[in-house]
């Protein structure tokens, strides 16, 4: 075996110790360990070489070596080999998710619920991004005498409801006209369309009704705003609690951005159709410095896009839970895409 492939062996072997034990490996234990036979002065010298170009690091001058960044970068890129769900656990995911996919809102909280039970690690389910969605059609619920809900529904299969209170009593009779009004002037019409300028033409060409639904245009116009964004479902975050890396100073940090839907979207826009891997530093966010983030999009149509993710520390058990989230990436995607092509 060459000198080069016999180091890349020894960091592989590393790497997935310290992944499985969390302690710092020696090399009489890794020489149990490697599938091929070498002297415990070879391992010694070779690990001192990976440590001399940043690859491997030494915590204690007794210790062992752990990876460094940089080690489980080469190891992520290079050395990683598959690690695909068993059976009973791509069956389980398809039940679960199965289960779930009556709105897309539901499927992307179960995904993430499922993928965090999984990996115990946090799980992140971004949906697809409404800015290219299109209203497909709305429709009115009467609440009360003088309530009712507006239900919105766009072509990625978000729905929407605002409720709505007029100065008046609702009957069957107005609600028809409702549905009828505002699906003349709305249905079609992409959600990032209703603009302000968009809301004072359609008031305009209402002409006296638009007096008797100012309440109902407004409630279409919040709905159409929210249906525009990204939503962010985030469930295991107490999974981070229990990682020995996290101090309690860096949990708080970590909490208070997941808090913040708006940076997570940020961390997930950057992933292609595969799972995209950034480790510590490369995250470029001091919240997260001592955690990984793996990012994989899941598709549904041409026009309908969004993204899982799964936060961990870095030492994390990189194949397995690459595995587990490109296939529930997959999962989603084609339940979703099922979902939407079914109205």
């Amino acid at each position: 075996m060459e000198p080069t492939q016999r180091k890349m062996k020894i960091l592989e072997a590393v790497v997935e110790a310290y992944i499985r034990t969390g302690e710092p490996v020696g090399s009489k234990s890794l020489c149990d360990a490697l599938d091929f036979s070498v002297s415990s002065a070879t391992v010694r010298n070779d690990m001192a070489e990976l440590a001399s170009i940043g690859l491997l690091e030494q915590t204690h001058t007794s210790s062992g070596r752990i990876p460094t960044e940089l080690g489980y970068r080469i190891y992520v890129d290079k050395l990683m080999k598959s690690a695909p769900l068993t059976k009973y656990e791509q069956n389980y995911m398809n039940d679960a998710l199965y289960l779930s996919s009556d709105a897309p809102e539901h499927l992307l909280e179960s995904a993430a619920a499922l993928l965090s039970k999984m990996t115990r690690c946090a799980a992140v389910a971004a949906s697809p991004s409404g800015e290219r969605s299109v209203i497909k059609r709305i429709r009115f619920v009467q609440t009360g005498g003088c309530t009712a809900m507006a239900v919105l529904i766009t072509s990625t299969g978000s729905v929407k409801t605002r409720l709505f209170r007029c100065d008046y009593v609702i009957t069957p009779e107005l609600i028809e006209m409702f549905e009828k009004t505002i699906n003349e002037r709305f249905a079609e019409l992409p959600v990032v369309g209703v603009t302000p300028a968009f809301m004072q033409s359609t008031a305009a060409s209402l002409g006296e009704m638009s007096m008797l639904m100012s309440n109902v245009l407004l409630a279409v116009k919040e709905a159409a705003m929210e249906a525009a964004s990204t939503n962010v479902t985030i469930k295991g975050q107490s999974n981070l609690f229990l990682m020995p890396e996290l101090a309690s100073a860096d949990g708080k940090r970590v909490m208070e951005l997941l808090g913040h839907s708006g940076e997570i979207s940020k961390l997930l826009a950057s992933a292609g159709a595969k799972a995209s891997i950034l480790i510590g530093s490369e995250i470029n966010n001091p919240a997260l410095a001592n955690l990984s983030i793996i990012v994989s999009r899941y598709t549904a149509g041409s026009d309908c896009s969004g993204a899982l993710a799964l936060i961990g520390p870095v030492r994390m058990n990189y194949p397995k839970i690459t595995a587990a989230l490109e296939y529930t990436a997959d999962a989603v995607g084609k339940l979703l895409s099922d979902l939407l092509e079914g109205g």
